[in-house]
């Protein structure tokens, strides 16, 4: 009753005050004036006033829960008025380092100035003082998150979306950032999560693409260095091959040499009919009057190593020759 009285004084009072002088005031706006809000928040009293040029005017009452007026102007900026002793103030002071980033520095120490957690409540500053001997003498506004987000729940059904508190000392706005600041840090937090899990996902394949690409463009710069090597490679190979074949071919002893060397060591009376040279062993056959002394022969000369028959001394049939078959070791 004493809040109705009130406010009818006021609107009396500023009925009288010109139109050009009341356009100075508080802003057009739909004010949510509640009277009674049980604590457990069985019913609520009040009513809803449309403010225009400073001056108030009843719209309708309201009714919690059920059914009260709806919104009288929707195009005008929502506030709810809250009953004496909900809405708390509170200086605190402050050095003069924190008035670079005030909202954050209060935000974080909200505890300590106040018996609430930061998620507990709805706050702004309503006034800043600045001593350069004693620091800031912040005022804060303070309300309830828990019975206010109830209402406010309540108001939304009727169609009434308040986005500030209004009281004597000042605003509170309801999207204000000591009322979000838990809310922005959790969303903070999920969204470094997210770039960190898809920082894990994405820089694996990425420093190993970096990797493969860095691999592949010194095997390029390095492959015609290597190419030259494999023909330089290749050339020695065939190189050595042909040197390989030449040496087999003298250590297996020169066909002509023997031939001239047999030639000139055995006796008249004596012919080859087959001859053979294969690495280094020397094998022929032939027919000879005195056979048997072919082995001392053939011992004598030199290049000539351990004659041997490989076959038993025949006679042929004529009577006149021994056939033999003698084998050794030609030495370079």
């Amino acid at each position: 009753m004493l809040t109705q009285i009130s406010l009818w004084w006021w609107r009396q009072i500023l009925s009288l005050v010109p139109a050009r002088l009341r356009r100075a005031g508080p802003a057009d706006a739909v004010i949510i004036e509640i009277d009674h809000m049980d604590e457990d928040f069985y019913g609520v009293d009040g009513a809803v006033l449309v403010r225009r040029d400073g001056v108030e005017r009843a719209a309708g009452p309201l009714r919690l829960p059920g059914r009260s007026v709806a919104n009288p102007a929707p195009g005008l900026a929502t506030a709810v008025r809250l009953p004496e002793g909900m809405v708390l103030r509170r200086e605190v002071s402050l050095p003069l380092a924190a008035e670079r980033d005030l909202t954050s520095v209060l935000g974080f120490e909200m505890d300590r100035f106040t018996p609430f957690e930061p998620g507990e409540i709805f706050w702004s500053v309503a006034g800043v003082r600045r001593d350069a001997a004693r620091g800031l003498a912040v005022t804060l506004l303070i309300t309830l998150r828990a019975p206010l987000e109830r209402l406010l729940e309540s108001l939304a059904a009727c169609g009434l979306k308040p986005g500030f508190v209004e009281s004597p000392a000042g605003r509170i706005a309801l999207s204000a950032p000591g009322a979000t600041r838990e809310g922005r840090l959790r969303w903070g937090l999920l969204g470094l999560s997210a770039v960190l899990a898809l920082a894990c996902v994405v820089i694996p394949p990425v420093r190993q693409n970096m990797a493969l690409g860095a691999a592949q463009a010194q095997i390029a710069a390095l492959l015609p260095a290597a190419r030259e090597a494999l023909t330089v490679r290749r050339q020695l190979e065939i190189a050595a091959s042909g040197q390989s074949a030449v040496s087999a071919a003298r250590n297996g002893g020169d066909a002509l040499r023997t031939m001239a060397a047999l030639t000139a060591a055995l006796p008249d009376g004596t012919s080859i009919t087959d001859f053979s040279l294969k690495s280094g062993e020397l094998t022929m056959d032939g027919a000879s009057t005195d056979a048997a002394r072919l082995i001392a022969v053939l011992a004598a000369v030199p290049g000539f190593q351990n004659p041997r028959f490989v076959a038993p001394v025949t006679r042929a049939t004529s009577g006149q020759t021994d056939l033999f078959s003698i084998q050794l070791t030609v030495t370079p």
